[in-house]
């Protein structure tokens, strides 16, 4: 049986197969079986890789059931990476059976919508929805999953090509902004540059940044992240800048770890915290929802968004129980895997809803999405926002 020559077994080898990270899997609870964590996983990727058992699809289901949100590395007392192990076995997954036809298109929207055509045609769609007096627009897929999705928004791609001045300069950032908020949530685009500024960082927007490709990556299609890579790393060193600012942690833990930058990657809640700003509040109940990109991908502390949030005058923060468990999100991975992530969701807004708070903050775009969606399915009535659009609206003086 042939083997694996592009995964190193040492990946795998480092695993000492202790355990722990079933305890913080947001998929095993489901699975209640050794292949549904990472213990598991990381045992049929070592077998296939030394050719001890054949590739098939029903192996191969077992790592399409993986979320990657990578709490298991952020917990692995061993530091094995997890995220290499999977992508090379789902590169050899995508060789040899292919990825599916949900999974194809849904990469292959992501590189459409950020050709020419694709842009205007999300900017003439969010023209056209301007007028629904709803956000959120109820979406059926064709793998059983139905979404509440944001409405393209009619500014879409409309930071693109520009340069934001602050007024007293202490550094350029380049604004990474990510297809999500490209297409849907332009306002926390807008947000993100005016926090920036107010920290004294004049922000340069790149004109043809395509998606960032770790989609791409996280499915084991390679050659497309290469491909998107090649492009937004000739694109960005048409700029001058200090450092690249994100507001997306999945976009900004494959810059950190995959584009190989040689200049520094802020989640932009890390830039704000270090400022001096203050914020005003308006008496409300807040809890945070921890992105698991944030802590597993770009090693930010959650004492950066936690900080944030006690600066506001006025507001109350509540700690959730479970505030750095997935939110059931990752991306394709909620159509893919509908039922599982439905249930990982109806854990997520429960803990929530034990908050009693009136808003859900989280620094991540796909949580957002995600969270909007669980509250309107188990109708808490708990509003969802960007910590960045929060922040934003509460600007107090310096």
């Amino acid at each position: 049986m042939q083997k694996f020559v592009e995964l190193s077994l040492d990946l795998t080898q480092k695993c000492v197969k202790c355990g722990l990270c079933k305890s913080v899997c947001p998929t095993y609870p489901y699975i209640e079986e050794e292949a549904g964590y990472a213990r598991g996983r990381l045992v049929l990727a070592e077998m296939v890789a030394k050719g001890e058992l054949p590739l098939t699809q029903e192996v191969s289901q077992q790592w399409d059931q993986c979320a990657m949100c990578r709490r298991c590395e952020w917990i692995c007392p061993n530091g094995v990476e997890y995220k290499e192990v999977l992508v090379h076995v789902k590169n050899k997954q995508r060789e040899s059976l292919g990825q599916g036809v949900v999974k194809s298109l849904g990469l292959k929207a992501l590189e459409l919508m950020q050709t020419r055509a694709g842009r205007a045609l999300i900017k003439l769609t969010g023209k056209v929805m301007e007028a629904l007096p709803f956000e959120e627009i109820k979406t059926p897929f064709p793998t059983g999953a139905v979404k509440f999705m944001p409405k393209p928004t009619a500014e879409a791609f409309g930071l693109r090509g520009k340069v934001f001045k602050a007024e007293e300069e202490r550094g350029k950032l380049l604004f990474f902004t990510g297809c999500m908020i490209d297409a849907f949530y332009g306002k926390t685009g807008e947000n993100v540059i005016k926090l920036m500024n107010k920290a004294g960082y004049t922000v340069v927007v790149p004109r043809d940044i395509k998606c960032c490709g770790a989609p791409h990556y996280y499915s084991g299609n390679l050659p497309a992240f290469e491909r998107l890579k090649e492009h937004n790393l000739k694109e960005m060193e048409k700029y001058e800048f200090d450092g690249v600012v994100v507001a997306c942690p999945t976009c900004g833990g494959a810059l950190q770890e995959d584009y190989k930058l040689d200049k520094p990657v802020y989640d932009f809640a890390e830039i704000v915290f270090k400022s001096p700003i203050r914020f005003r509040g308006s008496g409300n109940r807040l809890t945070f929802h921890v992105p698991c990109h944030s802590y597993s991908a770009m090693k930010v502390k959650e004492e950066v968004f936690y900080g944030l949030m006690e600066r506001i005058d006025g507001d109350q923060v509540k700690r959730a129980e479970k505030d750095k468990s997935c939110c059931g999100f990752a991306g394709l991975f909620s159509v893919t895997n509908p039922d599982m992530s439905d249930k990982i969701q109806r854990e997520k807004i429960e803990d929530l809803q034990k908050t009693q708070a009136k808003v859900v903050l989280t620094a991540c775009p796909g949580c957002v999405l995600n969270l909007k969606d669980g509250v309107k399915k188990h109708k808490t009535g708990q509003e969802v926002m960007h910590l960045a659009d929060y922040l934003a609206e509460n600007l107090g003086e310096i």
